[in-house]
């Protein structure tokens, strides 16, 4: 990821990777004798700005959701949270709430795309982080919950629930799509 991303995003934001949630191990490469007996835990990842060396230097960069001010976590080993057995996990209370949210937004996400069939549809496939309008209203999509997406809204402090289709738009390279709700299969009875 691009050091401008990295300086743009606030200290704890969790780190996307392809439109989901991201995971990684710690970085031990700075250290003079990594233990490498144990198996290591890994954690979910968090834009950290409070990550320091021992002489004081700011470094900027991955860290832990548990610890984002002192475990550095290593960028070249990222992978889907979902894919990391229960007994890898960290088991400290953020990372495991956040890997708990990761499988949630995974099975939503994985409803909302093959129920609506954006991307057949429209070209757009719904993930976290994809900007969108609702009702004119630009903002971001950063959860969800069920059916609906939580969008924050970029002039509200408050993010709203919306749902995938009514008074959608999601931007695309070439601009903004509109997604068209489908038919209501119990209308016509």
């Amino acid at each position: 990821m691009d050091n401008q991303v990295k300086g743009r995003v606030p200290h704890g934001a969790p780190v996307l990777w392809g439109g989901e949630l991201a995971a990684m191990y710690r970085d031990a490469s700075f250290l003079r004798s990594p233990d490498t007996r144990k198996d290591k835990q890994a954690h979910v990842a968090v834009f950290s700005t409070a990550l320091t060396t021992h002489g004081g230097g700011s470094l900027g960069g991955f860290g832990a959701a548990c610890d984002p001010g002192r475990i550095m976590l290593n960028e070249d080993l990222i992978f889907d949270p979902t894919e990391v057995g229960k007994r890898a996990r960290c088991r400290r209370r953020a990372c495991q709430a956040l890997f708990a949210a990761a499988e949630r937004q995974r099975s939503d996400l994985e409803h909302i795309r093959s129920y609506y069939g954006l991307a057949a549809r429209i070209g757009v496939t719904v993930a976290l982080g994809l900007r969108v309008r609702h009702h004119q209203r630009p903002g971001t999509i950063i959860d969800t919950a069920g059916q609906y997406l939580v969008v924050r809204l970029d002039d509200e402090p408050i993010p709203v629930s919306v749902h995938a289709t009514s008074g959608m738009e999601y931007e695309v390279p070439g601009g903004w799509v509109r997604a068209v709700p489908l038919p209501d299969p119990y209308a016509a009875v």
